[in-house]
């Protein structure tokens, strides 16, 4: 009998540790780019990264392609506003300080000299 109460203990716990697992809410985001436009699509808390994925790049259009995937934390994208520039750069970090911090590197590391963060956000874990 002790042993039948044992094996009930852990189905009851297993049961109990995956339905808290089916509830939580973990985010999803993604970066599209068309660099040669200078289109952009940028999302993040969706519920995986597949929807992120085709929210960025439904938001950015014709010609784009997703350059960045995250799950945990935040992301940036930064692109130069000067002329012509086509310099960009995004990031992604625990803060969304961090990842702006890097976006803005990156465009710098491209040649560009008037970068500006565009869009950022971070998920929920």
């Amino acid at each position: 009998m002790c042993s039948d109460f044992r094996v009930v203990l852990k189905q009851a716990a297993l049961a109990l540790a995956l339905s808290a697992m089916g509830s939580q809410a973990f985010g999803a985001g993604a970066l599209a780019i068309d660099g040669h436009r200078g289109q952009f699509g940028f999302v993040h808390d969706t519920g995986n990264v597949a929807q992120a994925e085709q929210q960025a790049l439904q938001d950015c259009g014709t010609g784009c392609q997703v350059v960045l995937r995250f799950e945990n934390g935040c992301a940036a994208f930064a692109a130069d506003q000067s002329g012509e520039s086509k310099a960009y750069g995004w990031g992604a970090l625990k803060t969304s300080s961090a990842a702006e911090t890097r976006a803005m590197a990156a465009c710098e590391a491209r040649g560009g000299k008037s970068c500006k963060i565009q869009s950022s956000g971070c998920n929920r874990s």
